[in-house]
């Protein structure tokens, strides 16, 4: 009988709270100045006794679609706030709780963000296990959640880029700041309207006692500001995509509108803009959910987790497409949500691996839509020039990155008397690893080449570290790697023939004076940088003219080019000392190299290629 009566007596105000909201909400939703207003949940949830009015929500997130309960779990039958918060999760979507949260209705996303390449970290791990001498295998796999603290690798890892991944727990439901990591979904997804995000400080700043009317909407709706935190470190494509490069400059630029001081207090200096991002795109209208959160495959290389290609929108041949109601129930799910045409048809990939459903067929017209703003883009056809046999074995973006960021001298050492921030336990400890670079450069990258199923491509890089690395007081090594990089700095006109066959930077050799001397028939190079420990100029990748290409990268399956392929880029540069690039020689050359040679004149430029070669090294190097 006990039990019974303290059943009666909680149900009597459940109920009478339940029939007051119903009457508030109901006056509510009259009210064309407060629409903004949504209920919270059913009546019956004691939830609102404390949390109401809320308003904020997304469609697909509205309370009268899902619970409170159903993202932060708890108790919402009881009134008492410690029997209802007793197993509630503040911040769901967090990779340690997603399983219980968000893969209640996402099923199987939460694994496939587990193994994505974003949550791992495995590439990081791999070269920098690497090079403190601790991995031989590059393509080893790793995780950055299993990482020990018993190695200097393992120390410098958990010190200086622990911070940059997907599972990385977010305590705080904050809004996307410059500085956000990690948040599993909620990374991507959280969105604060200007409201909410004054009444979240004003939360924050009351300690907690106030609470909050607006709450985060989680949505489509990812901005480029949820990739900033991560991705404009490193390799930096979030701020070079914009045309930003970080400089060595001091934070006392703050007026001048050529530099960008970030909230970091790095310095960038204006550069070119991505094409597509001055054409309004944004990271997600290339990079789909495959490309983010994986594809449920554990992945060694950030290249080889991302599956889209420059030739899925700019192809020649006929499009293949997909009409609506062929889609899997999870696509279609998407495109109703974002109100899209479902009577267009939709591109698939070019390997047809997937649907790309922002790319669509309409009239016998295929466009891009942007995800954020609907933007119709007409897809453009590659160039002539771009499917010359010539340039059958290069990447879109080695003739159409305009810049890429590269640092070619860089100091890492040890301190072992200042304390330094774990960046897994979130706690200081005595030891921290100090990073002085110099040299920031923004210029057309050095070209390599790439073996990736049975098949050679050349592609873009950049130094990933020509360093001196001081583990400890007595010892101190030094490395030269480059690294292949995709800088997203594409430019809708390719680079000049020049830019690569009379460039000692896009062959390996490093800055300086890359001349022909039409009375030797030879090429000479003058360095800019001196030698390093290793016989090279500091920002060199290969020796001029030299078979020594093997090794001296961050991946396995990369190489810089081979004396053949050195003599054949320059037998090219010697045509181009007179011919310009639209003449109808280069012409010929681009359709077949080995006759036009043949039908040279007499008057012609003659390169020997024999009389150029190193003495230190003929051996030929590829894979």
């Amino acid at each position: 009988m006990k039990g019974k009566k303290t059943v009666y007596i909680l149900g009597i105000p459940l109920l009478v709270i339940g029939l007051f909201m119903l009457l508030k909400f109901s006056f509510l939703s009259k009210n064309s100045q407060l629409q903004e207003y949504t209920p919270l949940v059913k009546s019956s949830s004691s939830c609102i006794a404390c949390h109401s009015p809320m308003r904020g929500f997304s469609e697909a997130h509205a309370p009268n679609k899902i619970t409170c309960i159903a993202c932060h779990l708890g108790n919402n039958t009881v009134l008492d706030k410690n029997n209802a918060h007793l197993t509630m999760v503040s911040v769901p979507g967090n990779l340690s709780n997603a399983s219980q949260t968000c893969a209640k209705c996402h099923q199987g996303i939460d694994v496939r963000v587990q193994k994505s390449i974003m949550n791992t970290m495995s590439g990081i791990i791999a070269v920098d296990k690497h090079v403190f001498g601790e991995n031989k295998n590059l393509d080893s796999l790793f995780n950055i959640h299993h990482l020990k603290d018993k190695t200097k690798a393992e120390s410098h890892l958990r010190n200086k880029c622990a911070s940059c991944h997907i599972g990385n727990e977010k305590t705080h439901p904050n809004p996307i700041t410059q500085q956000s990591r990690g948040g599993g979904c909620t990374a991507c997804h959280l969105n604060y309207s200007e409201k909410g995000k004054i009444a979240h400080q004003k939360y924050i700043d009351s300690k907690k006692s106030h609470l909050t009317k607006i709450h985060p909407s989680l949505s489509l709706n990812i901005t480029d500001n949820h990739c900033f935190g991560c991705h404009s470190r490193s390799g930096r494509i979030a701020t070079n995509y914009m045309g930003w490069h970080e400089t060595i400059f001091k934070d006392t630029l703050r007026n001048n509108p050529n530099y960008w001081v970030l909230d970091d207090r790095r310095v960038f200096e204006k550069k070119q803009a991505d094409i597509h991002n001055t054409k309004g795109m944004s990271c997600i209208d290339c990079h789909d959910s495959f490309d983010v959160m994986g594809d449920g495959n554990t992945y060694a290389h950030q290249e080889n987790a991302v599956h889209v290609k420059c030739t899925d929108c700019h192809f020649t041949a006929k499009a293949k497409t997909v009409q609506f109601r062929l889609l899997s129930q999870a696509d279609k799910r998407i495109v109703k949500l974002r109100k899209m045409d479902t009577t267009s048809r939709f591109l698939g990939s070019e390997n047809n691996e997937r649907t790309l459903l922002n790319v669509i067929q309409k009239n016998h017209q295929n466009y891009l839509i942007t995800k954020q703003d609907s933007k119709k883009l007409p897809l453009k056809m590659p160039s002539s020039n771009c499917t010359k046999n010539a340039h059958q074995k290069l990447a879109c973006s080695t003739c159409h990155t305009s810049w890429a960021p590269q640092c070619i001298s860089c100091h890492t050492s040890f301190d072992a008397k200042n304390d330094g921030y774990d960046l897994l336990a979130k706690q200081w400890k005595m030891g921290v690893w100090k990073e002085t670079g110099s040299d920031f450069l923004a210029e057309f990258p050095t070209l390599g080449v790439v073996l990736k199923d049975g098949k050679e491509t050349i592609k873009t890089f950049a130094p990933g570290m020509i360093m001196h690395l001081q583990k400890n007081e007595k010892e101190t090594d030094f490395h030269r790697l480059f690294a292949p990089v995709s800088a997203h700095t594409i430019s809708k006109k390719a680079t000049s023939c020049k830019t690569c066959h009379q460039n000692p930077v896009a062959l390996g050799y490093g800055r300086g004076q890359l001349t022909f001397n039409v009375n030797t028939n030879k090429w000479h190079f003058k360095a800019t940088y001196q030698k390093q420990k290793d016989a090279l100029p500091k920002d060199a990748w290969i020796a001029f003219m030299n078979a020594d290409n093997k090794a001296k990268a961050t991946r396995s399956n990369v190489r810089a080019f081979s004396l053949k392929e050195q003599q054949k880029i320059l037998q090219v540069g010697t045509c181009l000392t007179c011919h310009k690039d639209n003449s109808e020689v280069a012409q010929r050359m681009l359709n077949d190299f080995e006759k036009a040679k043949q039908d040279k004149k007499n008057s012609c430029l003659t390169f020997n290629p024999v009389s150029n070669v190193s003495k230190i090294n003929k051996k030929e190097n590829t894979f």
